[in-house]
């Protein structure tokens, strides 16, 4: 958030002060921890699902097979296929997100240098 300020003098007494916040978000402050293990399994069930047309028991099934683990060491199920997707597709939509800056609390202050006493 940046607070930002403008001063206008219309006459030589008169003095305009617009105060506004200005808002930016980005979502690239935002890290995801993948391990390289878990890119490679998400490649594997990406281009599986995608490619291949295999439903996420099928992939878990040759996963099993073929002597893959989850990320925490356990034997696949296909709701852990179907996660590692979800969960890739919900970061890549929050990371990519465009964010539009936003004017906040904007005010007009005038300030009338005649009612103050010098």
């Amino acid at each position: 958030m940046n607070d930002g300020v403008l001063w206008v003098s219309f006459e030589p007494n008169i003095e305009l002060f617009l105060n506004f916040e200005l808002v930016i978000k980005t979502p690239h402050l935002q890290q995801i921890n993948y391990s390289p293990y878990q890119y490679k399994l998400h490649s594997i069930v990406s281009r599986m699902h995608n490619e291949e047309n295999k439903t996420f028991l099928q992939i878990a099934e040759w996963l099993n097979t073929n002597g893959y683990k989850t990320a925490r060491g356990k034997t696949f199920r296909s709701s852990h296929t179907h996660s590692i997707i979800k969960k890739k597709r919900m970061y890549d939509e929050r990371r990519y997100k465009d964010y539009k800056p936003v004017i906040e609390n904007m005010k007009i202050r005038v300030f009338d240098k005649t009612s103050v006493k010098t």
